[in-house]
């Protein structure tokens, strides 16, 4: 009986021992299970990361701005990268914190130059840019708006936005000056050209000059364009605290010598003289140019040009004489002046053409000079360039259609090849963009009209 109770204890505790390693096993047989199936997931979902992952290649092209329209300034929230930043092994030329620091600053040598352009296949921008210090240069992230024509097309809050370097200042109330320093074609750090002009230093640095034109950097430093009283190939950039007033016995010396005109202070010395006949300040000429083209020319009575009893000629004084489809532009050197706003005195004042508001794009086929009407969908396409025309200002009223800039646009648009079917021509295939007229844009009825083959 003993014997058959231990037999009996062993054989439970043996069947115990089996069950407890069984489910041992099926334990570890679960947990192996558990975790070849969270490996197998990772593996499913970096698959899945890499077949979205696009290659990244960059299209660059050159910049059309105007000299006084190619500069911007840090936002402080992106970085200058060697290379676009979406390429491979982009590296950082200037980190956001340096980048916060440029956009805080006012010297004009931490403002940016742009001078290139970059386009990714997935539609972002980038810029190439430089400071006028030359410290920093690579490119930075601008948005999704192409910029190629107009800085202001910049996507905002973005990497940079555009920047004036200059502003108007007023001419010292005596205008003829002694220079105790070098002259520059443009004041330093306020175009990436500028530089110390070409005549030596000795030739011209006793000469006497009369201040033309005043300006301020983004400092607040005033800046003096002055012409040499002598020698009319020398002119230039000096800054104002570089400069000292000639003495009135001085100046009135040498104006009843060598210069018979009379200024209003010459008028009042010889009114005392009866048998001197003092010509009354009347007149003054407006000479208007375009791109450096003449333009044309008003003459205007001094009266008209009066502010609060003084004659000046400012944007605001001389905005009903300006040519129509024109307007002044915004350059710092916009209004130069040839001295005191005296009689048969002469201001030669630089425009910008006004750009269209409106606008209407017309196609022919170049072969038959027909007039193509387009589909539904097509109208629609057309009208979006028309809108970047219109939003990049390029097409403007009386001036000649940019060619290249046309066809840049409809580059983007996918419009160089037009299939037939979408136009109302016969035959199968398509038509290729061949050019765009290049007559002058009607103010009264703006219209593009493109040619195809």
């Amino acid at each position: 009986m003993q014997s058959f109770l231990k037999k009996t204890v062993y054989a439970g505790l043996t069947l115990f021992a089996l069950g407890s390693l069984a489910a041992v096993n099926t334990t570890t047989a679960n947990a192996k299970k558990h975790v070849t199936t969270k490996r197998v997931a990772k593996k499913v979902k970096k698959e899945k990361h890499t077949k979205k992952q696009t290659k990244v290649t960059v299209t660059y092209y050159k910049v059309h701005f105007a000299e006084n329209a190619a500069y911007a300034k840090s936002n402080g929230v992106v970085s200058i990268m060697n290379k676009p930043g979406k390429l491979g092994n982009a590296k950082v030329v200037a980190n956001k914190t340096t980048m916060r620091r440029l956009a805080k600053s006012k010297l004009p040598e931490n403002v940016f130059h742009v001078y290139g352009m970059a386009k990714t296949n997935t539609g972002l921008y980038y810029a190439h840019v430089v400071t006028l210090g030359g410290k920093y240069r690579g490119w930075i992230y601008v948005g999704k708006n192409d910029f190629q024509y107009n800085l202001d097309n910049i996507t905002k809050n973005t990497g940079i936005s555009a920047k004036k370097t200059l502003r108007y200042g007023a001419n010292p109330s005596n205008v003829n000056v002694k220079i105790l320093d070098k002259l520059w074609t443009y004041p330093k750090f306020s175009r990436y050209n500028a530089r110390v002009v070409s005549h030596k230093k000795a030739s011209y640095i006793n000469d006497d000059f009369v201040v033309e034109s005043a300006v301020y950097n983004t400092r607040g430093w005033l800046y003096y364009y002055v012409q040499d009283a002598k020698k009319k190939s020398v002119n230039g950039w000096i800054y104002s605290g570089s400069t000292t007033a000639r003495s009135s016995k001085k100046d009135t010396k040498k104006t009843s010598k060598k210069n018979p005109a009379k200024t209003p202070t010459d008028n009042k010395q010889t009114q005392s003289n009866p048998t001197t006949t003092t010509p009354t300040p009347s007149t003054y000429n407006l000479v208007f140019k375009y791109n450096g083209n003449f333009v044309s020319t008003k003459i205007v009575n001094l009266s008209d040009l009066s502010v609060n009893g003084t004659p000046v000629v400012t944007p605001d004084s001389i905005a009903k004489f300006i040519p129509s489809n024109y307007q002044i532009t915004t350059d710092a050197n916009a209004i130069n002046t040839d001295g005191p706003i005296v009689n048969g005195g002469t201001a030669i004042i630089n425009l910008n053409a006004v750009p269209a508001t409106r606008l209407t794009i017309a196609i022919k086929q170049k072969d038959t000079g027909s007039l193509l009407t387009p589909s539904s969908d097509l109208v629609t396409t057309l009208n979006e360039a028309g809108q970047d025309l219109l939003n990049q200002k390029l097409v403007l009223n009386g001036q000649s259609i940019n060619a290249d800039a046309v066809k840049s646009i409809l580059t983007n648009r996918n419009l160089l090849s037009i299939d037939q079917s979408k136009l109302s021509t016969s035959g199968a295939g398509s038509l290729q963009f061949v050019g765009v007229d290049t007559t002058a844009i009607d103010a009264s009825n703006p219209t593009v009209t493109l040619y195809y083959k």
